[in-house]
């Protein structure tokens, strides 16, 4: 076999691989196991002869150096806005606290995934096993904890404009450690149910069926989880996104409501921020939930066109591939974001500049 330099190891089932069948499928012998093991041709699912890689394997150095960039956008975007959050005086307020937590878990998301993803595709397999189960486990957890941060994050918002003299009573640490804490159980549960033998149980099948939904579906994609804790975890980020549309819509009207109250306007003209500056973090928050649906959108759509069988899997996976890249774009696109629309951002990352250069600067003295 010559179409491409991997070693095909199919859940370690077949002994001779002779021929690519179409795309993502393999012909090879498998033994039955049986008292007369006899040998027998299976025609078997395999990630690297699907996708961007399977189409043409001599692209792996463009995909594997677009996601090094992307993990340092990640690692770097976020890494400054938690430090502009934690050293700037003003920017310690309840509402930023789960920003940074949301910044957190974007880089850790994006740790999760693409080393991973990487090393898949300068192998060519992908790493089976306990290292698959565990990115199923904390892709699932990790994107709904960003999701539910940010849910946080505009119930925070909402407070600051309905409740600008008491917000920091009913913001209080203890009830933010909480909240924190049940974002956790919400993101862990679909993950455990994700990578769990439930499925295997349930549908009276081998434990073949477990390594099935492990298996990535290309060597880009992260590995699967049962169908179980993916149904749930979705579930979960769709209430998110309900509620946060829910609170976008009652800060809009409690801030009509208020320009139109007279004490409303003095509480916020009390206060270091003014009108104007709430505002616009509620928009910048807005503009946070927009670029993060423009890019779940294509895999959105993706995944309705396999789920109704409009495309087969080998027609749609390097388009798979194409979703899950710009899927993970939204791991540093809130950093940006920020940066093009907070000036203290932007002095934070040149003073950062300046300190660095002047390292170097005494380092060469």
């Amino acid at each position: 076999m010559n179409h491409r330099n991997v070693t095909v190891h199919i859940a370690g089932a077949l002994k001779d691989v002779s021929e690519v069948v179409g795309v993502c499928e393999v012909v090879g012998n498998a033994t039955t196991g049986n008292n007369n093991n006899a040998t027998l041709a299976s025609v078997v699912f395999e990630p690297a002869f699907c996708g961007l890689y399977g189409a043409a394997p001599s692209i792996a150095p463009v995909l594997i150096l677009l996601l090094v960039c992307f993990l340092l956008l990640t690692v770097f975007g976020n890494g400054c806005l938690v430090g502009v959050i934690l050293t700037t005086s003003h920017m310690k307020e309840p509402g930023n606290y789960y920003l940074v937590a949301m910044a957190l878990t974007d880089t850790a998301l994006a740790l999760a995934y693409n080393p991973l993803a990487m090393y898949s595709l300068a192998h060519g397999s992908y790493p089976a096993g306990p290292w698959c189960r565990l990115q199923a486990f904390f892709i699932i957890f990790l994107s709904v904890l960003s999701l539910h941060s940010l849910l946080c994050v505009w119930l925070c918002r909402y407070v600051h404009i309905a409740y600008p003299l008491s917000y920091k009573k009913v913001l209080t640490r203890r009830r933010m450690v909480y909240a924190m804490c049940f974002c956790v159980v919400i993101a862990a549960a679909p993950a455990a149910l994700g990578v769990s033998p439930v499925h295997v149980i349930t549908a009276g099948a081998s434990e073949e069926v477990l390594r099935r939904f492990e298996q990535p579906q290309t060597l880009i994609t992260p590995c699967l989880a049962g169908p179980e804790g993916t149904i749930l975890s979705v579930s979960v980020n769709l209430v998110a996104m309900v509620a946060i549309v829910c609170l976008v819509a009652l800060i809009c009207c409690e801030t009509q409501r208020s320009q139109r109250k007279h004490d409303q306007k003095l509480a916020w003209s009390a206060q270091a921020e003014g009108r104007d500056t709430k505002m616009q973090a509620v928009y910048t928050l807005l503009i946070v939930v927009l670029v993060n649906w423009i890019t779940w959108v294509p895999a959105f759509v993706v995944t309705i066109l396999l789920k109704f069988g409009v495309v087969s899997l080998a027609a749609a996976s390097p388009w798979i591939d194409v979703a899950t890249i710009v899927l993970q774009s939204a791991t540093f696109s809130d950093s940006l974001v920020y940066a093009f629309r907070y000036h203290i951002y932007r002095r934070a990352l040149k003073k950062m500049y300046r300190k660095i250069q002047n390292i170097f600067t005494q380092a060469q003295a």
